[in-house]
Parts: C-alpha cells; sequence; structure tokens
C-alpha cells in the first residue's frame, strides 16, 4: 500500500522561486518526521560520496548549515509577520 506523506513543489514566477510544501492532513507525526529525516540522510549519504568525505563530516558540516537556515527562514518569518502588523 503506498501512501503520500509529502509533496513538494517548486515554481518559478518572475525569476522568483516559490516553494510550496503540503503534508498529508492523514499522515502521522511520525511518518512526516521519517521522510524528512531520511531525506536529509539521503542528502547527506550522497553529499559526503560525491564529496569524498566521511559520512561524519558530511553530517557536522550540514548540521551547522541546517541551523543556520533554519533561522533565517524563522527570522524572515517574524520580520514578515511584525510588517504586516504595521500595514
Amino acid at each position: 500500500m503506498e501512501r503520500e506523506i509529502l509533496t513538494a513543489k517548486v515554481t518559478n514566477i518572475n525569476n522568483d522561486e516559490q516553494f510550496n510544501i503540503h503534508i498529508n492532513g492523514k499522515a502521522k507525526q511520525n511518518e512526516v518526521e521519517f521522510v524528512l529525516v531520511r531525506s536529509m540522510y539521503m542528502l547527506l549519504t550522497h553529499y559526503a560520496k560525491t564529496n569524498h568525505i566521511p559520512f561524519e563530516k558530511a553530517l557536522h558540516e550540514y548540521s551547522g548549515a541546517i541551523y543556520a537556515q533554519i533561522g533565517a527562514m524563522h527570522d524572515n518569518e517574524m520580520r514578515a509577520m511584525s510588517h504586516e502588523d504595521t500595514d
């Protein structure tokens, strides 16, 4: 049996990429977590093989990058929300 857990699409509008991620409302939290973590694992193993580095080094490099990127996304969303409140 196959079920859709997560769908991701990127649309290019006037050279501006728009990202849309949909999580199936019927999916369990642990299923969503597994899909996301498994995707990151596959990305990391590919990165390590491509760059001929140990998995542990790739994991260390990516963990810092993920931390920074998620923090920046959060900051941008909070800034956007505060601008909406002042409009």
